[in-house]
């Protein structure tokens, strides 16, 4: 048994250390460690141009390729630098394109990826930035025609930022701080990173044995991440919140030197299996400029070990005193570890302006009142003995007598208003079910909802797309909700990216479905998160009015086939709003 005590805390973009503990749990965990198993070795060092310190990878659905960066290749003599710090490899190994990233930084120390908005994540240890990557119009990443803008890491104190992971179920980023082994969120609150009102919080890694964290990624099969210790060639799985799953031992890789960079991806035998792939910069240019010995490695973990529970805490809910809410929690677990093999739960209160009384706060599905208006965050937290799981909901309470909020629901009610944008452009407009998103290659799809009864200057308290299945669709999916920041916009047609090039909202929302396993099916694992915040910034444009069209667009990566209007079921919108 190993008793492991953890902390958040959370600074904001003004800048200076870590402030103000938010949370300090301790857990007492049995924590499987799992040995990593090598399934293949690239050699980088062959590759021409070489790669000798590969220092950072990701990758890129779109293309089915990985993306690998060199630190210090700049710094060889010799031949001298080659103009290539950047490389876009298959799943087997061979280059397939070449970049640079020194018109930015010569010293790229890890990379992330978005697939959603297709956008790379480079730190750097030349100025602690995160650079903020897109591709021009050639498609490719490192090359003159990138937009690039960034995120100042020195602006929380820091000094050493390394490998960023991008986390698709949340829209937030992460990064790792070589020098105090400890693992940094990055919330952009209204999805733009950089902009001064990003939120951090951080967690440390340290007291876990690791002594030297370059390397980061994001779990998408378990929504966790993945933490490698350089020296100690250990990966070290936790929750999102900082909680220890289990650790993958890959000290036993005779070949492996250090964990200078990871991320996940899918095996080069099958696809449809994610293996961990890791970077090793092996012996430093700076301690012998003429080495040449980067490697890739595949590895697969034997045993998933303990996932931490499931947890929802619900829809975000408006009510008005003296009514209770009733709170439709479930917590879902695997069972590990075991013993004990069992799960407890607990309401608490985040925030708020009064206090919150919970009729039964160990149970999932409970009821509670408030003593006063206002708006609460309420946390769901369970725990199985090895690992924490939670979710928040919000609750807006109005004063007594107030006026109950509005509400509306329109549905897809025309064949051309909703549509299928194909990578290649193509519209499709009379198609028998939505794939969100993937239709041979990842596409674009826009939803048009008539006749929206939304006063102008209402305020959205809570807002959903509900979706009705129309295939059984179960692999892991992450999509992208956005509106089309226009005052009415008008039907989808089939001119070449009708879908994909209408203005687009600066809110935008996560949304990582359950799996649908049975057809038909109308229910909340088809009704997307809270929309309220992509509603509100379209009905608060100034040339909003009651009656007008409002579109939301879906993005993102894996497949939720839903029924469409042709299809005979088309997608409802449900908006809850206050005037006044």
């Amino acid at each position: 048994m190993v008793s492991l005590a953890r902390e958040i805390r959370s600074t904001d973009a003004s800048g200076g250390a870590p402030r103000g503990k938010l949370t300090s749990l301790a857990v007492t965990a049995s924590v499987p460690i799992d040995a990593a198993t090598l399934v293949q070795t690239i050699d980088t060092s062959t590759w021409n141009p070489a790669s000798p310190d590969p220092s950072g990878a990701a990758y890129r659905p779109s293309t089915d390729r990985l993306l690998i960066a060199d630190s210090e290749v700049d710094e060889q003599t010799g031949a001298g630098y080659h103009g290539v710090n950047l490389w876009t490899i298959t799943r087997g190994g061979s280059v397939t394109d070449t970049g640079t990233t020194v018109p930015f930084t010569s010293e790229p120390t890890g990379l992330g990826f978005d697939p959603a908005s297709e956008t790379l994540f480079v730190s750097t240890d030349s100025g602690n930035k995160i650079w903020i990557v897109r591709s021009g119009s050639d498609g490719r990443f490192g090359t003159s025609d990138d937009v690039r803008s960034s995120i100042d890491t020195r602006a929380y104190g820091l000094t050493d930022t390394e490998d960023p992971a991008f986390d698709q179920s949340t829209g937030h980023l992460f990064f790792v701080d070589g020098v105090s082994e400890v693992v940094y969120q990055l919330d952009p609150v209204n999805g733009v990173f950089g902009d001064g009102n990003d939120v951090l919080s951080n967690f440390d890694v340290g007291q876990y044995g690791a002594t030297d964290t370059e390397g980061l990624a994001w779990e998408p099969a378990r929504n966790t991440l993945l933490v490698g210790d350089r020296p100690s060639r250990k990966i070290y799985e936790v929750t999102k919140d900082g909680a220890l799953i289990r650790i993958i031992d890959a000290s036993g890789i005779g070949a492996m030197k250090r964990i200078s960079g990871l991320t996940v991806a899918p095996s080069s035998a099958d696809p449809s299996v994610l293996h961990y792939w890791v970077v090793d910069r092996a012996v430093d240019n700076g301690s012998n400029s003429s080495e040449n010995d980067g490697k890739l490695f595949e590895l697969a973990a034997a045993g998933a070990g303990n996932a931490p529970p499931a947890v929802d805490a619900g829809p975000d809910q408006t009510i008005t005193l003296p009514d209770l809410v009733t709170l439709p929690g479930t917590v879902v677990d695997d069972g590990l570890p075991d013993p004990p093999g069992a799960t407890t739960s607990a309401w608490s209160q985040v925030s708020g302006p009064g206090t919150v009384t919970f009729a039964d706060p160990s149970a999932p599905s409970t009821t509670a009142t408030f003593s006063t208006d206002g708006t609460y965050v309420l946390r769901l937290t369970a725990d199985d003995s090895g690992a924490v799981g939670s979710d928040q909901t919000s609750i807006t309470v109005l004063p007594e007598g107030s006026t109950v909020p509005g509400v509306i629901e329109v549905r897809v009610a025309d064949g051309p208003d909703d549509a299928e944008e194909k990578a290649t452009g193509r519209v499709r407009l009379a198609s028998p079910d939505l794939q969100m998103v993937l239709s041979g290659s990842n596409q674009t799809v826009g939803l048009r909802f008539a006749g929206v009864a939304i006063p102008a200057g209402a305020t959205i308290v809570n807002a959903y797309v509900q979706f009705r299945v129309d295939e059984v669709s179960t692999a892991a999916t992450s999509l992208i909700i956005q509106g089309e920041a226009s005052d009415d916009p008008g039907t989808f047609t089939t001119a070449t990216r009708n879908v994909s090039t209408r203005p687009r909202t600066g809110a935008q929302v996560p949304w990582v479905p359950a799996s649908w396993p049975t057809v038909n099916e109308v229910g909340p694992n088809q009704r997307t998160p809270n929309l309220a915040g992509v509603i509100q910034e379209i009905v608060s444009r100034p040339g909003w009015a009651t009656g007008h069209a409002l579109v939301l667009i879906v993005t993102g990566t894996g497949k939720r086939t839903a029924d469409s209007f042709n299809g005979g079921w088309g997608p409802l919108l449900h908006v809850e709003y206050v005037v006044g």
